[in-house]
């Protein structure tokens, strides 16, 4: 075998090192830039080799497979990977970038090892892939570089063949969108992507992600993106991610044909579908609008991963020791060939986190540190590979969670067809549910008449579904005075229960005059439920729905009572701390509940 070829290219760039490295990372997109072809990748079966795939491409029109190692990287440092070959003037190929920091922007490194097989691979490494990957890596970086001075002359990635693009439709769609949903420049923006963005940014959409990206509001982009896919610019779908390593492993267009449990070939875990914890909404541009090419050009990148700050390979034996940058909060520990992740807290003193990898556990432990930083030291004790994963505990933070999406109000009018099937039922980990119903109303009808109070009961209903709304909730049914509504999470829950009573007052005497013997009665609770079909609308049920409706009866009029799961709420509790409410605890027995609850009534002063 030929001795080893190292290249490497270096660039000033006058470009913060955040903005490369958040371009660079995209490893799909850049070798697609760099006019690579597509690759199949399937996972390997080995336990031992876990993160591994058998991968086949084309190059020079030759049929070429390898084995893809897993990448490695510390976000904002460098990444690489190995490429093994199991035959052909190649033996292994090591490609990598590394980021320094620089006075004027950052210094980019682009970086190759190649173990030729033979003579020709030799001179190959010397030439045509120096060329391929490595030039073009760094002429990337200068062309991302003019983008971000001057957007209006240098483009990065180019224009979309003109032949994928039906200009016409996307026009005549974008105007059928903006005179169904009233947010124009959002729709300006969203057009302008789909007609400029790269093929794999216009598939696979998260709009949170994109919001952050344009620096515009979450719910108002995910609102867009919900009704442009009602006016056929975009297709919706459905993304099951494994609760482990957070790739997609399953795909559907509706909720009804997600797979009640999947398995995930990379961990080799089974997990059930949940709304709340695996299940989120994605969108593609339509293929009548723009024909975009879904091929896969690299699967392990550290863009394909956001949450994980630092990915680490190391051989039996090995001891390695890196520099995390992260912010403080909570960060998840895992090894792919140990058992379950390891969860631990990094204060903004910084420390050093230790981590060893034995046979059936992964220990960690930490220790301060002086200057601020995060050192990362791993050591690998089992007699195989260790894949060492460092994430932040934030996938819901980026993900429009199936949970929230369906529990918007509108959404089931949009999408009616958007639910379970009949018989069927989809579990979600943590759901808030709010209960509502109207005390003194059947005294209303009889001193004010028929007509007036049941036009005060449509109106109180407006009142209410106007306060789910703003808090990004969705009324669920209505039932007689009452109303059943849900949120993804108990925060916006309090937060629209709270605006219902401190509006109610005003609301009711714009209704009512000075009589005031109608009050609202509002409870609320958060756990788990179960979304089901009723009679083609989603409906909840279990045990959460039933404790959050006893809750609700527990309710006097002109309060909120609150059970455990939703006073001690952490994103809660600050809430009430905070507010004038009066609170009173009180325990009491629930009919049906087994055992008594500790509830908390709150009032206004």
């Amino acid at each position: 075998m030929a001795k080893a070829v190292l290249l490497s290219r270096t660039a000033r760039i006058r470009l913060p090192k955040q903005d490369l490295w958040s371009f660079l990372a995209d490893t799909d997109r850049l070798n697609r830039n760099i006019d690579l072809s597509p690759v199949h990748f399937a996972p390997m079966l080995d336990r031992r080799r876990k993160g591994h795939y058998s991968a086949e491409t084309r190059s020079y029109g030759r049929r070429v497979r390898y084995e893809e190692f897993p990448f490695e990287w510390i976000e904002g440092r460098f990444y690489q990977v190995l490429r093994r070959f199991a035959r052909g003037p190649l033996a292994e190929v090591s490609t990598g970038v590394r980021l320094h920091p620089a006075a004027d922007g950052t210094e980019v490194e682009v970086f190759a090892r190649i173990v030729p097989r033979t003579w020709f691979g030799s001179v190959a490494a010397r030439t045509l892939l120096a060329r391929t990957g490595i030039r073009k890596t760094v002429a990337l970086a200068r062309a991302l570089e003019l983008h971000i001075r001057d957007p209006q002359t240098h483009a990065v990635p180019a224009l979309p063949p003109p032949e994928q693009l039906d200009a016409g439709r996307l026009e005549l769609r974008t105007a059928q969108l903006s005179r169904s949903h009233d947010a124009p420049n959002l729709i300006g923006r969203l057009e302008s992507h789909l007609r400029t963005a790269s093929d794999l940014e216009v598939t696979g959409m998260r709009p949170f992600e994109l919001a952050d990206r344009w620096g515009v509001d979450r719910m108002q982009l995910l609102y867009v993106f919900l009704h442009a896919a009602d006016c056929g610019l975009l297709d919706l779908s459905w993304s099951v991610l494994c609760p482990v390593c957070r790739t997609v492993r399953e795909d559907a267009g509706r909720i009804r044909q997600l797979a009640s449990r999947v398995h995930c070939d990379t961990c080799d875990i089974a997990f059930d579908t949940d709304l709340a914890r695996s299940v989120e909404i994605r969108f593609d541009v339509n293929p009548a609008v723009r024909r975009a090419e879904r091929a896969r050009y690299c699967i392990g990148g550290p863009a394909n991963s956001p949450s994980a700050v630092a990915q680490l390979r190391l051989e039996p034996g090995e001891q390695r020791s890196e520099r995390l940058e992260v912010d403080p909060g909570w960060l998840r520990l895992r090894c792919y060939q140990v058992g379950a992740p390891v969860a631990c807290e990094v204060g903004p003193a910084g420390g050093t986190l230790r981590v060893e990898c034995g046979p059936g556990e992964l220990r960690v432990d930490g220790s301060p540190d002086t200057d601020g930083a995060i050192r990362l030291e791993v050591d690998n004790r089992l007699p195989g590979e260790a894949l060492v994963v460092v994430e932040r505990e934030r996938w819901k933070d980026a993900a429009a969670t199936g949970a929230l999406v369906t529990s918007l109000d509108g959404f089931q009018d949009l999408f009616p067809d958007q639910g379970v099937a009949p018989g069927d039922e989809i579990g979600i980990a943590n759901l808030a549910v709010l209960f509502t119903d109207l005390s003194g109303s059947t005294a209303l009808y009889e001193r004010i008449g028929d007509v007036r109070a049941f036009a005060f009961v449509q109106s109180h209903f407006r009142y209410l579904r106007d306060a789910v709304v703003r808090e990004n909730g969705g009324v669920v049914k209505q039932m007689g005075d009452a109303v059943m509504a849900t949120f993804a999470d108990a925060r916006e829950a309090w937060s629209a229960a709270a605006s219902m009573q401190s509006g109610w007052d005003d609301f009711r005497r714009g209704h009512l005059g000075d009589d005031d013997s109608v009050a609202l009665k509002v409870g609320l609770h958060q756990g788990p439920a179960v979304m089901i079909d009723n009679e083609g609308r989603i409906d909840y049920f279990g045990a959460t729905v039933n404790l959050a409706a006893r809750v609700q009866g527990c309710a006097a009029g002109g309060d909120i009572v609150l059970s455990r799961a939703v006073h001690d709420d952490p994103e809660v509790a600050p809430l009430l701390a905070e507010s004038d409410y009066r609170c009173d605890v009180f325990t009491t027995g629930l009919k049906g509940i087994g055992e008594e609850q500790t509830l908390w009534r709150l009032r206004r002063p």
